[in-house]
């Protein structure tokens, strides 16, 4: 019996992580839904979910010491805050213009420029069937946006527009990870978002209630948490690899906004949240086989002496 290889484990190791990711940028996104509902300002939120996100990774800060801030990658660390606080502002303003299936699906343009940026920059190589895979789950999404009835306008503009940010930050994430720890990492960006959008928020700032506040504090811990995942899911195994799995946070939201809001989602959202989890799916269950079957082909070519 062929034992799996560690690239295999690291794989389904990066798949798990990945899932844990796609639930809490699920929660998030319920929670940033209730808070627009709630009159809040996108600025606004976008500053309350960076900075608990901050407070709640500080323990781990402070256990970590000095080292966490000793970096030669300022630079890199800056530029990734600058296109993720970016992507972050254009993704919350859709949320506060379109409901959250229809936000989260014109979003999942990610994984095709995920996949596209790692081979072009990142000089990864990708099988014929990831990028199938990705085609599919990508073709998934277009039945749950029907981006031909889409209004033109800056609303639906926003979450595409969030996409290409979001894949240029992870793969500045998976670049990072080559060299800089996980608590580095995440700090690094709490510092730096949060500097960014403190006068952007004040400006806008209303004072919220009591329950307003738990939802941004929930929206920032949890969002903390969905980071941390993603950045270990990147450490684990290739962008190209682990990105189409984000497609499962559509069924994810949809189940929330129906069990939460209310909001029943339309056939066409049953139909492609269906198609995108089958892609994922697909993936999963491929990188689970295809490592042992290239061992057993290799020992076959070389056995061993």
């Amino acid at each position: 019996m062929t034992e799996a290889s560690p690239q295999q484990t690291n794989n389904l190791r990066a798949i798990l992580w990945m899932v844990l990711a796609v639930l809490c940028f699920a929660g998030m996104s319920l929670f940033v839904k209730q808070a627009s509902n709630a009159g809040i300002h996108p600025f606004q939120y976008v500053f309350a979910r960076i900075f608990f996100g901050l407070v709640a990774i500080l323990p781990f800060t402070v256990i970590a010491g000095p080292s966490v801030f000793r970096t030669e990658r300022h630079g890199r660390h800056l530029i990734r805050s600058v296109v993720g606080v970016s992507a972050m502002t254009l993704l919350f303003f859709g949320f506060s213009r379109l409901n959250m299936t229809e936000t989260v699906a014109l979003s999942f343009t990610v994984p095709f420029f995920v996949t596209l940026g790692a081979v072009l920059f990142l000089g990864e190589r990708i099988r014929g069937r990831r990028i199938a895979a990705t085609v599919v789950g990508f073709l998934g999404v277009l039945i749950v946006a029907e981006p031909w009835k889409q209004a033109l306008g800056w609303a639906p503009a926003s979450p595409l527009l969030a996409a290409v940010l979001m894949a240029t930050a992870f793969l500045l994430i998976k670049d990072l990870t080559r060299t800089e720890t996980t608590i580095r990492i995440v700090t690094f960006q709490g510092l730096w978002m949060s500097a960014f959008m403190v006068v952007p928020a004040v400006l806008v700032w209303q004072m919220p209630s009591l329950q307003v506040w738990l939802i941004l504090i929930g929206a920032g811990f949890i969002a903390t948490a969905g980071q941390w995942a993603m950045v270990l899911a990147a450490k684990n195994a290739e962008a190209s690899m682990i990105m189409p799995f984000d497609y499962l946070r559509l069924p994810f939201v949809a189940l929330l906004e129906l069990t939460v809001l209310g909001v029943v989602p339309e056939l066409a959202s049953l139909a492609g949240g269906a198609v995108i989890a089958a892609a994922a799916l697909y993936m999963a269950r491929r990188e689970a086989r295809i490592r042992p079957r290239a061992l057993a082909a290799e020992s076959k070519m070389f056995p061993k002496t």
